[in-house]
Parts: structure tokens; C-alpha cells; sequence
């Protein structure tokens, strides 16, 4: 599980660095044809929250407890909501709250159904 929390976590880490640039540059600026500019305040927002339940997975990648998989699914499902919302202005947006949702629930479920298996 540790492993794969760390990859996870880098991996998402790169899509935030994606949606922030997509939400900045594609959404606020202009480079698409059908600009959005809460489309990309939404993106920029749920790259916020990836990029903080990344963070929360990686340092507490070796804890034995929860608190770590808990505060990742709240802020999975969190940018999951605003995702499915945003969806509708942006159809991008159904895709990264689903990704947020299988993760922030896959962890969760991972951990408190097998636990610690390093």
C-alpha cells in the first residue's frame, strides 16, 4: 500500500500541475474556443485539492492509522462534487471528479479493510 500511495501521489500531483494550467491558461485566458472563466476557477480549485491530498498521502505514506486516508477522502470528495458541478460547464470535469472519487474512496477502503500490509 505504501507504494502505491507514493505513485498515486505523484501521479496526481502532475494532473494538478495539469488542471492548473489547463484551468489557467485554457479557461481564464482564452486558448480554447468556449472559455470558461468558472470552469476555471473550478480547475484551479480542484487542483488545490489534489495537490493537497497528495501531499497528506505522501508524508503519512508509512502511518498505520487513518487520519492520513480520511483527510484524503474528504478532500477527494470535495473536489468530486465541485468536479460533477463543473461538469456542466466544462465536460472535462466529469473525468477528474471521478478520478478524485475512486481514489480518495479506493484508499480509504484499501486501508480500512486490509490495514497495514508492510
Amino acid at each position: 500500500m505504501r507504494v502505491t500511495k507514493l505513485v498515486i501521489g505523484i501521479l496526481m500531483i502532475v494532473l494538478s500541475i495539469w488542471l492548473f494550467l489547463d484551468g489557467l491558461l485554457g479557461q481564464l485566458l482564452g486558448i480554447y474556443a468556449t472559455k470558461s472563466i468558472f470552469g476555471g476557477i473550478l480547475e484551479i480549485v480542484i487542483a488545490g485539492l489534489f495537490i493537497g491530498a497528495r501531499i497528506v498521502y505522501i508524508c503519512l505514506e508509512k502511518s498505520p492509522y487513518l487520519g492520513g486516508d480520511i483527510t484524503g477522502l474528504i478532500l477527494m470528495i470535495i473536489a468530486g462534487i465541485l468536479g460533477i458541478f463543473g461538469g456542466f460547464i466544462y465536460a472535462w470535469m466529469f473525468l477528474y471528479a471521478a478520478i478524485a472519487l475512486i481514489i480518495g474512496f479506493g484508499f480509504y477502503i484499501w486501508h480500512r479493510i486490509i490495514g497495514t500490509d508492510d
